[in-house]
């Protein structure tokens, strides 16, 4: 007697399958990665800040309030940020300069000392203002 034959046909790739176990793999992959680089920065800024770092953190509900403040006086913060981003270009083309001349390597970093410190003084303000207003509303 003959063995009978199977007449089954052969096993197909199915290419849809392969693709969704490798994007799902890649996808595991890259959160690996961003978890493990977010560990490291979290690390890092611990040991860059130290300790007092996490006690020195302004509560969430406030941090919050401070976002929405400072993002309703975007009109007078933007151009100060403007200036000081203009003011670091200024730095790096000070510092970049061939031949290199130290007297304008020095007046960049005083102009952006200078437009950093109206910045902070203008984010001052509105941080201010909202723990006025924050206090005001507590009473």
């Amino acid at each position: 007697m003959t063995a009978p034959v199977s007449h089954t046909p052969a096993a197909r790739r199915s290419w849809g399958r392969i693709a969704l176990v490798a994007a799902l793999a890649l996808s595991l992959l890259l959160n690996a990665v961003a978890v493990g680089a977010w560990l490291r920065l979290r690390e890092a800024r611990a040991d860059l800040l130290g300790p007092e770092a996490a006690a020195a953190r302004l509560p969430d509900d406030l941090r919050q309030d401070l976002r929405t403040a400072l993002r309703a006086e975007a009109r007078s913060i933007r151009p100060l940020l403007r200036d000081v981003v203009q003011a670091r270009a200024a730095v790096v083309a000070a510092a970049n300069a061939r031949p290199y001349v130290r007297a304008d390597a020095d007046a960049a970093m005083v102009s952006f000392r200078t437009s950093l410190d109206a910045l902070l003084t203008e984010v001052q303000r509105v941080f201010l203002d909202q723990l006025d207003a924050r206090a005001a509303s507590e009473k």
